[in-house]
């Protein structure tokens, strides 16, 4: 008598159990791989902005002041160049700064220039991996995440327009600060902090144009108040908001505020040059206080 062969299967049952459970189990783990992700993210981004603060110090060191938050002249040279172009040689960029042979046409720089390779070049270094990745924005300009510390705004064009605005921070039009000149201290000032950019022609983030690179301490972190910028160049989206204030570089009003993709806060390099995390829920006074390098006020907990 010939034995039945035995055939070991799963039944219908037991697979639709395996794959609840696989299931189940990707469910546990993927915001366990989010998070892992998001905090090597945020590492790199707080380790860009040391790199810029070193750079702005490594700057002051030379020049015994930092760089001027952007500079607006009616004639000369190195007009609507900012902050970020002249660290270029102390955040490890000196070849791109060396290429510049004509320090001018910043709001319009020439085809093939070297004004045009610097205006053109995303840096890595000003670059947080946790925003999206956006293109040039009108075909001459790279953008960024990090912008430096304007004070409370609207920034307006000293000699052209004039409109009421609070007080000035570490970087502002034509004039250079020191460390003297922070007369709160140091570690009671920010210095730089991040904004997230817009997909498009959008010029938030713009690193060498003054209508860019520079943020102001008028709201909290992340924020969901309009930024107010240039009409054209403003791309309201709903993590960065804005609306049209003014229409060209002589009517300037400006605000941007703080803000990331980083769950509940935005990074920020204190003049001292520490990196801080500071969460959305700071008291705005406090985080308006971080923003005057001379109001003499004492800071809450951030």
């Amino acid at each position: 008598m010939l034995g039945r062969k035995i055939r070991s299967a799963f039944t219908l049952v037991e697979l639709l159990v395996v794959i609840a459970i696989i299931g189940v189990m990707v469910g546990l783990l993927l915001p366990a791989v989010q998070a892992a992700r998001e905090a090597a993210r945020r590492m790199q981004c707080t380790n860009n902005l040391k790199q810029i603060a070193l750079g702005l110090h490594n700057y002051h060191d030379t020049y015994r002041r930092f760089p001027a938050g952007y500079y607006q002249f009616t004639t000369g040279p190195a007009n609507e160049s900012t902050w970020v172009s002249h660290m270029l040689p102390f955040i490890e960029q000196t070849n791109l700064y060396d290429g510049i042979t004509a320090w001018q046409g910043f709001g319009g720089p020439p085809a093939g220039s070297g004004v045009h390779r610097v205006t053109s070049t995303f840096l890595a270094t000003m670059t947080c991996p946790s925003d999206v990745q956006v293109d040039l924005a009108l075909t001459n300009w790279a953008r960024g995440n990090y912008a430096a510390n304007n004070g409370i705004g609207p920034m307006f064009t000293v000699g052209q327009n004039s409109v009421v605005r609070g007080p000035l921070g570490v970087f502002i039009q034509n004039t250079s600060r020191n460390m003297a000149d922070i007369l709160d201290g140091t570690s009671n000032t920010v210095m730089v902090a991040e904004l997230l950019r817009s997909p498009g022609n959008d010029f938030r983030g713009v690193m060498h144009y003054p209508e860019g690179p520079l943020y102001h301490h008028n709201f909290s972190p992340n924020t969901r108040i309009d930024d107010q910028f240039r009409g054209a160049l403003c791309i309201s989206i709903p993590r960065a908001p804005c609306i049209g204030t003014y229409t060209a570089w002589n009517n300037r009003s400006v605000v941007l505020s703080a803000r990331s993709l980083h769950p509940g806060a935005v990074n920020a390099a204190l003049v001292d040059g520490s990196v801080r995390t500071i969460s959305n829920s700071v008291e705005l006074l406090t985080w308006q206080n971080l923003g005057n390098p001379q109001d003499g006020a004492v800071l809450g907990e951030f």
